[in-house]
């Protein structure tokens, strides 16, 4: 049974508000700019024609990248995570369920598909509320 914190605090008073997007067609040094401006290691990748964000482009697609010269390959083709939705009502054990999947790393807090996103809340928002609920 989770601790009453995991279950009685919303992933609203955790998340880091606002979400960092990049156009498809953004470089993938693009890409990297607005990670390092905004201190994220993931932004997410959108279409502007498209109903729903393509995904989370990370700093692990970049690194990746960098080995094999291919840094003008558009951020969509760096797309590496679906976005996995999250309702700002949900509690943190929802959001460690949510984040437990491989490969979803990032939750993108929005009360709807059709609606603007909230924020967003990563594994490492997690470690940072453990640590001070220890």
């Amino acid at each position: 049974m989770p601790a009453p914190a995991l279950v009685n605090t919303s992933v609203r008073s955790i998340m880091r508000p606002g979400v960092v997007t990049v156009p498809g067609n953004a470089s993938l040094t693009q890409v990297a700019q607005a990670m390092t401006s905004h201190g994220v290691h993931a932004v997410l990748v959108v279409e502007p024609r498209a109903a729903a964000p393509a995904g989370w482009a990370t700093s692990r697609t970049v690194i990746a990248r960098l080995l094999d010269g291919s840094r003008f390959v558009p951020a969509i083709d760096a797309v590496a995570e679906l976005p996995t939705p999250i309702l700002p009502s949900a509690s943190i054990a929802d959001a460690i369920r949510a984040l437990a999947p491989p490969g979803v790393t990032h939750l993108l807090v929005t009360t709807g598909p059709s609606a603007v996103p909230q924020g967003v809340v990563s594994e490492t928002d997690i470690v940072h509320f453990a640590a001070s609920h220890g």
